[in-house]
């Protein structure tokens, strides 16, 4: 049994508006199926009977990844997931509308009050000797978000917080650069993403296209940081339109410069209120962008004799950069372990 995050479905559209308003989509279309931003193959393919997606069975174990079993004389589904720290059990009889949820934690065996009776509007069958069930209950049961782009006619299923579909980006409501990035729409965090990232015109629906998923959040709710296990981009502050407190980079994949004048006696010789020219001929050239934001940047300079580094950060002022004071990291010197 593995734990899965708990994810709230988006009741994007309804199915009256899907097939019959719209008019796009047919039980003939050819529908592809996408789990988190990547295309799946499923066998048989999903079919639209009575206004609803119905998918194997099949599929609700290979991609979302929940232990399914089936009891063919009964002809009874069971379906067993996790959320946090609570177990999950759903009864669905095949050619019935009404399936039983049953929850237990770890700590505690389930009561009366934990077993819900859930009214399905097409009930679970068998096509072509396949058992299948409906996509939008399993979205809302197992708490993954289910679209539909009624451009493509095709599926997108999302465990990442956020959820988007090809027609959302001919929306003109993201900087379109953003589209020119490496691994666009997709959780990876790099290099080349923060940089792309424009501090003096932000906007936090950037940062959703961008991604394709939330920032983790601190103990109030904050956005804090993107992750990816290796890379990551910490945010400082709320995140407002057209302004950005402040975004470090910390990643592998930062580039390094670094020169011989780079020591700890040199960094303690840059004081407030010097330019950035100043401090590159101290230190004896350029730094990486390691941070930004609307009204700050910050630059990392690597000493090629001593085990150190050192970070200043400026304020933009007039198109120039004077040292400053910050809540940051401002004209330190770091070692190096």
């Amino acid at each position: 049994m593995f734990k899965r995050l708990n994810f709230v479905l988006i009741a994007f559209v309804t199915a009256t508006l899907l097939f019959t308003s719209h008019n796009t989509a047919s039980a003939n279309d050819t529908i592809k199926v996408f789990v988190n931003t990547k295309e799946v193959v499923v066998d048989p393919k999903p079919t639209i009977k009575n206004g609803r997606t119905l998918v194997p069975l099949r599929f609700v174990s290979e991609y979302l990844g929940n232990v399914v079993k089936w009891d063919s004389k009964k002809k009874i589904v069971t379906i067993i997931y996790s959320i946090e720290n609570t177990n999950y059990t759903v009864i669905l009889p095949i050619g019935q509308k009404t399936a039983t949820k049953t929850s237990s934690s770890y700590l505690n065996n389930h009561g009366p009050e934990d077993v819900e009776h859930i009214q399905l509007d097409v009930p679970s069958q068998i096509i072509n000797g396949r058992t299948v069930v409906p996509l939008r209950f399993l979205g809302e049961l197992l708490g993954i978000d289910v679209r539909w782009d009624y451009q493509n006619t095709d599926i997108y299923i999302s465990s990442l917080g956020v959820n988007l579909i090809p027609s959302d980006f001919e929306k003109a409501v993201y900087n379109k650069e953003l589209r020119k990035v490496r691994d666009f729409g997709k959780p990876t965090v790099h290099y080349e993403k923060f940089l792309a990232l424009d501090a003096d015109h932000f906007n936090s629906i950037d940062l959703d296209y961008l991604f394709a998923r939330k920032p983790s959040v601190d103990l109030f709710g904050a956005p804090v940081a993107f992750r990816d296990g290796v890379n990551e981009i910490i945010i400082s502050g709320p995140i407002k339109t057209n302004y950005l407190n402040m975004m470090i980079y910390k990643g592998k994949d930062l580039p390094i410069l670094s020169y011989s004048n780079v020591t700890a006696e040199s960094t303690a010789t840059i004081k407030e209120g010097m330019t950035y020219d100043e401090v590159i001929k101290i230190l004896g050239g350029p730094g990486v962008l390691s941070g930004k934001g609307t009204l700050r940047e910050e630059y990392k300079w690597v000493s090629s004799v001593e085990k150190g580094e050192a970070y200043i950060t400026f304020v933009k002022r007039d198109n120039s950069l004077y040292v400053t004071p910050s809540p940051y990291r401002s004209y330190t010197w770091e070692k190096i372990y």
